[in-house]
């Protein structure tokens, strides 16, 4: 009796580290979210229209986080700046970025924007002039920008 409920513990214990809190690897949990809405999102390069997920709005710029759609990029992120649209891909990292760094940042001409795992210390940047518009992204307009 005793060996069979260790047997189910370390069984659901397992169960919880393979589906654990799957964020796609990305460490963001607004891609795992389903999609509140049809998008209706242009046919943007490289990126799984399934995925795509508003994330804000800020000085006339939408953005928008989605997964690359290359299955060699699976656990990757793809950050769009919708108006100018600008578009940039990083791929999975083992290790993720040091605490307080971007998973990747994106020059789009007009301004640049950064994104960041889910609980990410961002004051750092923030503190630089840097505006967090959501819990995963910061942006900053190209008059700042040094």
């Amino acid at each position: 009796m005793m060996k069979r409920r260790i047997g189910t513990v370390l069984g659901l214990g397992a169960l919880l580290v393979v589906t654990g809190c799957s964020q796609g690897g990305t460490g963001i949990a607004l891609l795992d979210e389903p999609a509140t809405g049809q998008l209706e999102a242009p046919a943007w390069e490289g990126i799984d229209p399934q995925s795509v997920r508003f994330v804000a709005e800020n000085e006339g710029v939408s953005y928008y986080l989605a997964m690359p759609a290359d299955p060699e990029m699976a656990g990757g992120v793809c950050l769009v700046a919708g108006e100018p649209g600008a578009i940039a891909c990083g791929g999975p990292s083992p290790a993720g970025p040091p605490p307080g760094s971007p998973l990747l940042t994106l020059d789009f001409g007009t301004g640049e924007a950064a994104v960041f795992r889910d609980g990410a210390d961002t004051s750092e940047l923030t503190d630089e002039g840097w505006t967090q518009v959501h819990e995963n992204l910061l942006v900053r307009d190209s008059e700042r920008v040094s």
